[in-house]
């Protein structure tokens, strides 16, 4: 009886102890390190300067995060869901954080306990306070939406039901178990569908350019202008669907809208709206936002990228903001080498007192 009791002891121990990577405490240098990646993270992100911040979003980037994740930037860009196509990589990752928090507090709620749902925090909410292991998952699992074309919300909600369901597991995963589902390809296939699609276009909280003629050519407009055509196309009720488009809020002008769809579908739309929209001016010229991630590596896009000059101008001045804060163009490889070198520093200490023992 004995027994049984310390073994019950014991295994309640274990379980009390049992490692959770998301509460894993962090020591008061890693705690001071987040919060100064942190405060200069914020700096760029709110920047009013669109130089300044690419410049500082970069160094940041390049600071953070692996060159070779960077090297894919350019070619994400082509197959992002079309409603993120204007943020950095940078505001695109903090999106799918944000994407993935709510997924998870609501994965809980429904799975778990609802009222425990709004206090779960899997990650801190702002990607750079994060530790370095799960900035780089986050940063994977967002490349990885970018590839399929997914909706950030959509990807997370798939992962996390999915993975409750397939492995009756405790918890929804982790940043460092987001992609690690060996059904991974099958959860994600057929999405998004149409129904998902439409309704995630045009939100309010999308990027205002997406609602103004642009001044020149601009292949991301471009692009939101061919999912709205399909969409209308798509839908049984053609007509009632381009009003949606057609209103106050929404991204087309009457004028524009004859010049993507029959006149009578028009017509029709328009006795359905009150408001129609409004024409707005022009935003600013189009930039790409993977400006400053350039990769020469054959079938890239940036081979025949016609922002080659400003992309190359935007990586020096990363560069020479870099050396004025005292490191390399490679902060990562720096931080490598210093790593190396306490290692061989503290093995060669550790030898000279076992030799003086």
């Amino acid at each position: 009886m004995a027994r049984n009791k310390k073994s019950g002891a014991t295994g309640a121990k274990a379980k009390a102890k049992r490692p959770n990577p998301a509460r894993k405490k962090a020591s008061a240098k890693n705690i001071i390190e987040a919060q100064s990646r942190d405060a200069a993270y914020q700096r760029a992100l709110k920047s009013a300067d669109p130089v300044k911040r690419q410049v500082e979003e970069q160094v940041f980037q390049r600071t953070y995060i692996d060159k070779g994740l960077l090297a894919k930037e350019a070619s994400l860009l082509h197959t992002r869901w079309v409603g993120n196509r204007y943020m950095s990589p940078v505001q695109a990752t903090q999106a799918f954080t944000d994407a993935y928090i709510a997924a998870y507090r609501a994965a809980w709620g429904r799975h778990f306990d609802p009222s425990e749902a709004a206090h779960k925090q899997p990650c801190k909410s702002s990607f750079a306070l994060n530790d370095r292991a799960d900035m780089t998952s986050l940063w994977k699992a967002r490349q990885k939406a970018d590839q399929l074309g997914m909706p950030y919300d959509v990807f997370c909600d798939i992962i996390m039901e999915r993975w409750i369901a397939g492995r009756k597991t405790k918890q929804p995963p982790l940043p460092n178990q987001l992609l690690s589902g060996k059904l991974f390809d099958a959860w994600m296939r057929g999405h998004p569908t149409w129904a998902e699609a439409s309704e995630r276009l045009f939100l309010p909280v999308w990027d205002r350019r997406f609602f103004m003629e642009p001044l020149g050519e601009d292949p991301v407009h471009a692009a939101a202008m061919r999912a709205l055509h399909a969409d209308v196309l798509h839908s049984k009720d053609r007509p009632a669907r381009l009003a949606r488009y057609l209103g106050a809020d929404g991204p087309l002008t009457e004028v524009r809208a004859k010049a993507m769809f029959e006149a009578d579908m028009v017509r029709d739309a328009m006795a359905m709206i009150t408001v129609p929209a409004k024409v707005s001016d022009a935003p600013d010229g189009y930039v790409p936002a993977c400006i400053g991630n350039r990769n020469d590596v054959r079938d890239m896009p940036c081979r025949n990228c016609p922002f080659t000059v400003q992309c190359s101008s935007v990586k020096r001045k990363v560069t020479r903001a870099l050396n004025a804060a005292g490191v390399s163009g490679d902060p990562r490889a720096d931080r490598r080498r210093e790593q190396n070198r306490n290692s061989q520093r503290k093995h060669r200490e550790e030898q000279r007192r076992k030799l003086a023992a």
